[in-house]
């Protein structure tokens, strides 16, 4: 039988012939239609989806918004309901969704049209009485003379309907397909690099590849290159129909990286063992994307490459922004959510300086977590709830609407089931079953007895517990290396988390414990915690700029930033 896993629920989902209840008609959970035929069905709950609904892509491109792509949802983005754009229909489940416009489809109306990706359907031109989008060139179009097709519900300029499905150009040996879909040929929606002007082009709009080698050419540039049509006789004789294509080197501009990112899918390749995303500082290996240039170090997950980048997130009123790098002077902030320091992709409300990283701002509304029987539910609460883990009050929670006083706060909720530390040899395991009159264990990290209440890592081994938060450390979601231009010193420095002890600091004098800048270039050392930092900061261009207000925010923010600002 088959079995998937769907994004839009947290069981598994068996594929069956058909839903049969006796007493009620089904409905499906994305589109709200009754059920009939093949159904992906969930044993333990009351969830179903159609087949075609189970296997909608997650990102589309559709005639009626072309500006931008969709993701499809499970629920509606709004507190209650949603009204598609299209057929102004008040729907609750699946939805495809943009970020950017708030422009909604309900899953029916975005299967209405499925343009092919070379587009052979024939052109009709006809008057358009308001201005439309080109879903090929991506531009604006004014009112009057323009080309639809009536099968797909596309509007394209004249000219590019009159585009050649295949050509070939002086500057490159292999035929090019014209493809409206980008994304579908190079697997990400970003920016590729043509290879006759070296420009960005948009991987959501048209343009020419080589299913040999996946060159690509912007549209307006085959007008800057010496190009014919293929023939059909020319097509056949290639294997440019096949869709095969070879596995070679292409380059994409990605937001807030000044540097072209390049694929590198080779899983056996060591160079990343041990390595740290830049957006979701986490654990990487590849497939990824990498900086082009060789000392850069800039690595993304593919999928940190496709977050979106606003988004509506329960803990938080207003829409969040993704940015690349936290504006708190280095970069470095502390995520509302899980509390926990990072310098890694930030989710942010600048009108209320509302952070949360990656990990956080991508948290599943609904889970199902080992320490307890219930789904539970992600909310910010009107009044603080105790976690159950860490006994902090907390208004960033997942709670059991079964059980009252359950709630787990994020940094909780996301603890590694094993994990090790170089204090046991052996791995820990994760106890939540702490309770009143059971035997304190003493910390192996901090020599502190743990708390009966408390959740704490485990070595069975060794008989011998440790704190969460000693085991983590305070240095989880940081990536250190890379460099940043302080004000203390006239290089960039690095960030490095623990230095020789007798590393003497260059503005105090004193010895550098913890996390330390470092420069490379002439071997100077500065803290980047503690009194000394502090003092530093308060001379620094961006601090004595600011005044009143500003300034005590951004003080703020920059002191929640420092490790030594403990959240035990």
């Amino acid at each position: 039988m088959e079995k998937m896993e769907h994004f839009s629920h947290i069981h598994p989902l068996l594929l069956k012939q058909e839903k049969i209840n006796n007493n009620n008609r089904v409905l499906c959970s994305g589109c709200e239609d009754p059920i009939s035929g093949p159904v992906f069905s969930c044993d333990q709950c009351n969830y179903n989806l159609h087949k075609t609904c189970a296997e909608m892509p997650r990102h589309v491109k559709h005639p009626f918004h072309p500006e931008h792509p969709l993701v499809l949802l499970s629920t509606s983005p709004y507190e209650g309901r949603y009204v598609c754009d299209s057929c102004r229909g008040i729907f609750q489940n699946f939805v495809y969704h943009c970020y950017i416009c708030s422009y909604d489809l309900d899953v029916s109306c975005a299967s209405q049209c499925n343009p092919d990706d070379g587009h052979k359907h024939e052109f009709m031109s006809v008057t358009n009485p308001q201005s439309f989008v080109c879903y090929a060139c991506g531009l604006q179009g004014n009112e009057g003379l323009a080309c639809l097709c009536t099968i797909c519900q596309i509007w394209v300029h004249s000219s590019c309907a009159e585009l050649p499905l295949a050509v070939k150009i002086k500057s490159h040996d292999h035929p090019l397909k014209l493809t409206y879909a980008l994304h579908h040929v190079y697997g990400f929606w970003g920016n590729i690099t043509c290879g006759v002007c070296n420009g960005a082009m948009s991987a959501a709009f048209a343009g020419y590849f080589c299913s040999t080698c996946r060159f690509p050419v912007h549209l307006k540039c085959l007008q800057q290159d010496e190009w014919e049509a293929v023939t059909e006789d020319e097509k056949s004789s290639t294997d440019y129909e096949t869709g095969e294509s070879l596995d070679v080197d292409f380059a994409f501009s990605f937001f807030g990286h000044e540097h072209l990112l390049k694929l590198t899918d080779e899983e056996s390749d060591l160079r990343y063992s041990g390595k740290l995303c830049d957006g979701c500082i986490q654990p990487i290996m590849p497939p990824l994307l990498s900086c082009e240039e060789e000392n850069c170090g800039f690595i993304l997950h593919q999928s940190c490459v496709g977050l979106p980048r606003t988004k509506l997130h329960p803990f938080h009123a207003h829409p969040l922004t993704l940015l690349p790098k936290a504006p708190n002077y280095d970069g470095i902030y502390r995520c509302d959510g899980c509390k926990r320091l990072s310098n890694g992709f930030v989710y942010r409300c600048d009108m209320c300086q509302f952070d949360l990283d990656v990990c956080c701002g991508s948290l599943q509304e609904r889970i199902e977590h080992e320490s307890h029987l219930h789904p539970l539910l992600l909310k910010k609460t009107t009044v603080g709830r105790q976690c159950k883990g860490c006994q902090r009050w907390s208004k960033y929670v997942f709670v059991c609407d079964v059980c009252e006083d359950f709630a787990i706060d994020c940094g909780c909720a996301t603890l590694p089931l094993k994990a090790w530390h170089m204090y046991d040899k052996h791995p820990l395991s994760l106890n939540y079953f702490a309770e009143e009159g059971l035997r304190e264990y003493e910390c192996g990290i901090c020599n502190e007895k743990t708390c009966p209440k408390q959740w704490f890592y485990y070595c069975d081994d060794c008989d011998s517990g440790a704190h969460p938060y000693c085991v983590e450390g305070k240095s989880r979601r940081v990536k250190f290396g890379g460099s940043f231009q302080y004000d203390v010193h006239s290089h960039p420095l690095a960030l490095v988390e623990e230095t020789d002890q007798n590393t003497k600091c260059e503005a105090c004098g004193e010895c550098c414990n913890g996390w330390t800048l470092e420069c490379d270039q002439c071997k100077s050392y500065f803290h980047r915690e503690g009194q000394c930092f502090w003092k530093e900061f308060k001379k620094s261009a961006k601090y004595l700029e600011l005044s009143g207000v500003m300034r005590h925010r951004y003080a703020a923010n920059v002191l929640a930033s420092t490790p030594n600002v403990t959240t035990k």
